[in-house]
């Protein structure tokens, strides 16, 4: 997590004069879900920023969900179901470090920041309601520490596939599977509805996880062709008898017979 943070504040680093790179990126992707007429952006931003309400829940639960749920997710799946945790860690940071590269190497301007492009930026509009700056998700004051370029692709709608999934394929509780199919849907909805990303920046997201958690798969299904199942030992009545025979003559004799004299 450290190397990942570092790569992070490099390429926020690097976003400096970035502007009309980023600008230019943004308006390729809107062109695109246009010319595909996939692009639900406008009437799902324009509603939203008629029901004030809802636009304030849907600020918390940008601005708070993302960075709560994925790393108690991560911490469940660490002490609940150790043996599914490496593999589902590995798949988390792989994912992201590809995206925080993305960042880097393709710098997009998200649709509430794109100049004429109708977007109301939903959480710096109930900015009053809550304890994030006009500016990003980030508190008050601390702006300056988030990549307002890091659009393409959508860690938020990726980590919550991520959270999702793994509530949906270990929790025991129905209503947590429940919340397990939800929560990425929700995040959809609300990172596109508060003109914080795209729909495309959200398959992306999307596709990362699921492409990482495909090769997974694939690696982990080569390594048991590779090496075979693991052989447990099953005791039979013959080994069991020989294995309390061992354990008898390790035992001390409470009725020593005495040495002769």
């Amino acid at each position: 997590m450290g190397a990942l943070y570092a790569v992070y504040e490099v390429s926020r680093g690097l976003q400096r004069g970035w502007n009309p790179t980023a600008d230019r990126n943004g308006r390729t992707i809107q062109r695109w879900e246009d010319a595909v007429h996939l692009a639900p952006e406008q009437p799902l931003n324009e509603a939203l920023h008629h029901l004030p309400v809802l636009a304030v829940m849907c600020a918390y639960f940008y601005a708070t969900l993302h960075y709560i749920v994925t790393p108690a997710v991560l911490v469940w799946l660490y002490r609940a179901h150790p043996t599914h945790y490496r593999s589902a860690r590995t798949c988390l940071a792989a994912a992201t470090l590809t995206a925080l590269i993305g960042y880097w190497r393709f710098p997009a301007t998200p649709p509430r920041l794109v100049s004429r492009g109708g977007i109301h930026d939903i959480v710096a509009e109930v900015e009053q309601w809550g304890w994030w700056s006009g500016r990003t998700s980030a508190p008050g004051g601390l702006g300056g520490l988030i990549n307002e370029y890091a659009a393409m692709p959508s860690l938020h709608v990726g980590w919550a596939l991520w959270s999702g999934w793994l509530l949906f394929r270990h929790a025991r509780r129905t209503v947590w599977r429940g919340c397990g199919l939800a929560y990425p849907v929700l995040t959809t909805l609300v990172v596109v509805a508060t003109g914080n990303h795209y729909l495309a920046d959200a398959l992306v997201g999307a596709l990362l996880i699921a492409l990482f958690g495909a090769l997974d798969g694939v690696v982990r299904h080569a390594g048991a062709r590779a090496y075979g199942p693991t052989t447990r030992f099953t005791p039979t009545a013959s080994s069991a008898r020989l294995t309390g025979e061992l354990i008898a003559a390790e035992q001390p004799d409470p009725h020593p017979t005495p040495p002769p004299r």
